[in-house]
């Protein structure tokens, strides 16, 4: 069965201020108390300051600093409704002035809020036309975070040579203008798109640049994003309690600054290891907290991942026809927003439903679907997996030449990519292939 872990792709929002540390007392002081609690991950007690700042705002450009960074912390709190609402209004407020440095922040974060919600047209639209604004104005701060946002969308999408180009892009700018935070987050993309080629040296490399940043500079939800990023690499190789380790570790920090995207995607990571481990009951429930507070936030992709988990544990039970059912309401929205790399993942999985169920000739087809999507998108982890899988259904045919060859192919790239506990596995299958027959 595919593992579709969450992996966090964090998106770098703008902070845009204008004239507010100059304005006057009644704008000023609460401006900056809600900065600091902002700073502190106190998001609500920020929203209330950023609403009294707002109540004596001077004109328009302040109105839009002051949306721009309510909508922050609502996006913080995964609350994407409001966090859009104070977008468009600061978008609004920047077009009646002319301010084209504020209609660029506005424009990014709605593209935030949008790859959040799984529309990646819209999140793609959106920070184009932030970057275009960016460079016109000169803003490098802005231009890399436009960058490393499309970065994100193109790796949502499972384009990973085109999301690491912009990515890489933006790391140069941030590192290049001192922005110790956008070089972590970009680090920390980075190491995402490594992990989903499967080149697991190199993501943990990057995961471990950008924790000791946000160690260094104080981010809470960074830290607790790279030490979920990391989880996922230790889980990869088979380093189960150390993976545990740190996804508890990331989970803690997310509860503690009410991150509810965070805390999905670490029961998700949770309930693939109780998984592995064979406890089912448990990882069912892991997996539908984590479906249930995607819904609460309408994030499309983490609900495709969770249904996906979901039906993977109904096949380990045997119950192929709820399995059948996940997989594809997952697949359905994985098409829906374009989402390449969860694709070949249900596609793989209904393979391996068809297999279980007999229907080797339809099982073949669907990996064979899912192999060409990860080649298409360079993703040697899930190559390895499908060969892996078309070598199960060859054997379980009889075909034993073209399994070998294909447990071989898949063999060579999990060795590769130092995926260990799926090494192990094909070697098992291996095994199993040469024994005689009694």
């Amino acid at each position: 069965m595919v593992s579709l872990q969450n992996v966090h792709v964090g998106g770098d929002v703008n902070v845009y201020v204008d004239g507010l540390p100059e304005s006057k007392p009644e704008v000023r002081d609460h401006f900056r108390e809600g900065k600091r609690l902002q700073e502190a991950e106190r998001h609500r007690e920020a929203i209330d300051e950023f609403l009294k700042a707002f109540a004596s705002a001077e004109d328009d450009r302040q109105r839009s600093a002051l949306h721009i960074l309510i909508g922050n912390s609502f996006a913080d709190l995964s609350e994407l409704e409001e966090a859009e609402g104070h977008y468009r209004q600061a978008l609004a407020a920047a077009e009646q002035v002319q301010d084209k440095l504020a209609l660029g922040a506005a424009l990014s974060n709605l593209g935030l809020v949008f790859r959040r919600r799984g529309d990646l047209e819209a999140a793609e639209e959106h920070h184009k036309k932030a970057l275009a604004i960016d460079e016109e104005i000169g803003n490098r701060l802005g231009q890399a975070q436009d960058l490393g946002n499309l970065g994100l969308v193109y790796g949502c999408r499972g384009g990973l040579e085109k999301a690491e180009e912009h990515l890489k892009r933006a790391l140069d700018i941030q590192q290049e203008i001192g922005d110790r935070l956008g070089e972590a987050q970009a680090l920390g993309n980075l190491g995402n798109v490594y992990f989903q080629r499967g080149e697991l040296e190199k993501a943990e490399e990057h995961h471990q640049k950008a924790l000791a940043i946000h160690e260094e500079i104080g981010n809470r939800l960074g830290q607790a994003n790279a030490l979920g990023n990391l989880g996922n690499v230790y889980h990869r190789r088979g380093e189960l309690e150390k993976a545990e380790e740190h996804h508890k570790k990331a989970l803690a920090i997310h509860e503690e600054i009410g991150n509810k995207l965070g805390q999905a995607n670490q029961l998700g990571n949770l309930g693939v290891i109780c998984r592995d481990r064979g406890d089912l009951e448990k990882a069912e429930e892991h997996h539908r907290k984590a479906l249930a507070i995607d819904e609460e936030i309408g994030n499309k992709l983490g609900q495709a991942t969770h249904l996906g988990n979901l039906g993977v544990v109904q096949a380990l039970r045997g119950e192929m026809d709820s399995a059948q059912h996940y997989f594809g309401r997952a697949l359905a929205i994985d098409e829906d927003i374009g989402n390449r790399l969860g694709q070949a993942g249900h596609l793989g999985n209904l393979g391996n439903v068809y297999g279980g169920q007999g229907d080797l000739g339809k099982a073949e087809d669907y990996h064979k679907r899912a192999l060409a999507i990860n080649q298409e998108i360079g993703n040697k982890l899930g190559q390895a997996i499908q060969l892996g899988n078309l070598g199960n259904v060859y054997a379980e045919g009889g075909d034993v030449d073209r399994a070998e060859q294909h447990y071989r192919e898949a063999l060579a790239l999990f060795d590769d990519i130092g995926a260990r506990l799926e090494a192990s596995q094909i070697r098992h299958n291996m095994e199993e292939l040469r024994k005689p027959t009694p």
